[in-house]
């Protein structure tokens, strides 16, 4: 090898080396690539970051109406517009996910209460915990990650529908096996004492899930009605009276004596897993049945 050869190589590996270092080299994993920002694009920004769907922007109908509950919490319903460009997580925030934050000493560890880790999804982390992984993420990759807003919640769950559940509305229950981990024959079978309703069918699930086993709603999410109940940003407030009709975090004053969580779990019945329920906890509650996923605001 001449001369001229080895002063080429050399330019060559100490231009790759600064590419390297300043972030020119995208892991292929990662990319914001613009055909990846597309309505359901899927986007990942590191090898232990979620998978984000990219969200289209719309419009719809937050809330019930009479016929389908009497829960006044769920009330009045109102037009809300999603203007701008979002990506939601793919699956519930897994321990696979949660455990990269705790080695990085970010995130508390979660005790997965013999369910098991890996692809199920994180329990027994409370609102704050979740806040905590979110701004590890944003850390990580420089981008606006963050809890979802309970409108933002509702959208995504909704897929673009307007019945009680993305599938379909009373007369459809029975294919909640085939799109929600919930209270079923399977369930009551393990847990005869749940007297709550439950589902007529069966998913052989009798308890928490890997993310993924069901099928997604029309945007592409899995798991946004049961298997976990999920911590969204917004402090419960009674009703919907003044709330935000752009999809942002409602405002409120003083000290947030609860966190909205939405979705249902697997141990709820149908009824309490809609896409209009909305119920609330205590921001350092941590169970076996609520976890959280993420958004990241796109430009």
């Amino acid at each position: 090898m001449n001369k001229l050869m080895i002063n080429r190589f050399d330019f060559s590996f100490f231009i790759f080396a600064l590419m390297l270092h300043i972030g020119l080299f995208i892991n292929p994993l990662s990319s914001h690539a613009a055909d990846a920002i597309v309505p359901g694009g899927v986007v990942t920004d590191c090898p232990v970051c979620p998978e984000m769907v990219v969200l289209p922007t719309g419009e719809f109908v937050m809330g019930s109406d009479k016929v389908e509950s009497g829960h006044q919490d769920e009330k009045p319903q109102h037009t809300v517009k999603i203007a701008k460009s979002i990506a939601v997580s793919k699956f519930e925030t897994t321990f696979a996910l949660w455990d990269a934050c705790t080695a990085e000493g970010k995130c508390p560890k979660a005790d997965d209460g013999g369910f098991g880790r890996g692809n199920f999804p994180a329990i027994n982390v409370s609102w704050i915990d979740a806040k905590a992984y979110t701004s590890w993420l944003a850390a990580k990759t420089g981008k606006p990650y963050r809890l979802l807003s309970e409108a933002e919640y509702e959208y995504a769950v909704r897929g673009g529908t307007k019945t009680a559940w993305f599938w379909g509305g009373a007369e459809d229950k029975k294919k909640t096996c085939e799109f929600a981990n919930l209270h079923d024959e399977t369930s009551k079978a393990v847990h005869p004492n749940y007297v709550w309703s439950h589902v007529l069918c069966e998913d052989g699930a009798a308890e928490n899930a890997p993310v993924g086993k069901y099928k997604p709603n029309p945007f592409g999410l899995h798991d946004m009605h049961g298997n976990l109940r999920e911590w969204v940003e917004d402090c419960h407030q009674l009703g919907y009276k003044g709330a935000p009709e752009d999809g942002s975090v409602r405002a409120h004053e003083g000290e947030c004596e609860k966190r909205v969580v939405r979705g249902g779990g697997w141990m709820d019945g149908p009824a309490t897993a809609r896409s209009a329920y909305r119920y609330s906890e205590q921001e350092n509650f941590r169970n076996y049945q609520v976890g959280f996923r993420v958004v990241v605001d796109l430009k």
